[in-house]
């Protein structure tokens, strides 16, 4: 093999391996628990339930959106756990995790809850959102991160799906140009949940 094709497939392969390794370098991953969740996938109706997400990196970050959606074609609306002062909103049904619960990752003002429209009626939506000015997240294996605590009234299917929600407009992990510029991380969603009697 000549000197430019042995060097045209060694980039190719350092390419494609810099591309994989980002495509899962930056992920985010949705578990339930909680008295409601009966197994990965199926919700009991009447319980409260808490949808857990987790996230990864293997760099620093210096801020964050993600945004997700609850819709259902049979279930007309859920019920929003309230536990006042205890979370990252006023109802405190969404609380944060290792770190993500006050200032200590996303020092500037905390995790944000953005509760466009976070009222009970589905379709619902919601968007969270950090900066970090001093020290960010750094490098993390899969961790929970953010939670929200609901009961869902009535059996049928109930499905968590990514969404955007404005002005973020996209889900971004974000890093200076000079440490890693910005990610869109992966997810294993959406995520389709039985709910049961």
């Amino acid at each position: 093999m000549s000197g430019t094709r042995l060097k045209i497939c060694a980039f190719v392969i350092l390419t494609l391996a810099m591309m994989s390794s980002g495509a899962i370098a930056d992920d985010v991953k949705v578990k339930i628990s909680g008295p409601g969740a009966v197994d990965a996938n199926t919700i009991k109706a009447g319980e409260k339930v808490s949808v857990d997400i987790y996230a990864a990196t293997d760099t620093a970050r210096t801020g964050f959106t993600l945004g997700f959606t609850l819709k259902s074609k049979d279930i007309s609306n859920v019920i929003h756990v309230a536990d006042s002062g205890n979370g990252l909103n006023k109802n405190g049904d969404i609380k944060g995790h290792n770190g993500w619960n006050d200032k200590s990752v996303w020092d500037f003002g905390g995790v944000f809850a953005v509760e466009r429209d976070w009222d009970g009626k589905l379709p619902e939506l919601l968007g969270f959102g950090g900066l970090s000015i001093k020290k960010g997240w750094e490098p993390t294996d899969l961790t929970k991160t953010i939670s929200f605590e609901i009961i869902v009234p009535e059996a049928g299917t109930l499905v968590l799906d990514s969404a955007y929600y404005p002005p973020g407009g996209k889900w971004l992990f974000s890093s200076p140009p000079r440490l890693a510029g910005p990610s869109s991380p992966g997810w294993d969603g959406p995520h389709t949940f039985k709910v049961v009697k």
